[in-house]
């Protein structure tokens, strides 16, 4: 008898926390928070930089962190982007990819994880670089710009390096 109600109990406070990450995952960004522009260094904290030199800025806007690795140009079509920007946004504003691929990160393996970040999809345009996208691609969703990486030497397509 006293197993059943211990199960019981154990059962209702999984729920209860599920139901708990859920909601705190699923609250909309408030517009009212800044954006952190792909184009403006000057709020964010730089800290590092790549194998060849291009500065990596980390970015926060709200809940989200995000990195933009190297310095758009002035006119380029990434200066236009801000970390938090929906997919469907980001396509409107500045165009389709050439190339797109949707991965799979270690959170998806963690049993009873509800939350956005199990998938990430990346973007691929030429003489651009690379946007990554968390959450949307095979969820069906849109997904949340979480990187900008400036590759002006990019041919536009993902390349397996395996």
């Amino acid at each position: 008898m006293n197993t059943k109600i211990i199960v019981a109990i154990g059962l209702a406070t999984a729920l209860c926390g599920c139901s708990a990450l859920q909601q705190s995952s699923s609250q909309p960004q408030s517009s009212s928070q800044p954006q952190a522009s792909a184009s403006t260094a000057a709020n964010n904290q730089q800290l590092s930089s790549t194998a060849d030199g291009r500065p990596i800025q980390k970015v926060r806007v709200g809940q989200i962190n995000g990195e933009i690795i190297g310095t758009p140009s002035k006119n380029s079509k990434f200066a236009k982007l801000r970390i938090g920007m929906g997919q469907k946004e980001v396509q409107d504003l500045i165009g389709m990819p050439n190339d797109s691929h949707t991965y799979t990160t270690g959170k998806a393996f963690i049993p009873f994880y509800f939350g956005k970040d199990a998938y990430r999809f990346e973007t691929f345009y030429k003489k651009e670089g690379s946007l990554t996208f968390q959450g949307g691609g095979v969820t069906g969703s849109s997904g949340v710009l979480i990187r900008v990486s400036v590759d002006t030497t990019s041919d536009g397509y993902a390349h397996d390096n395996n």
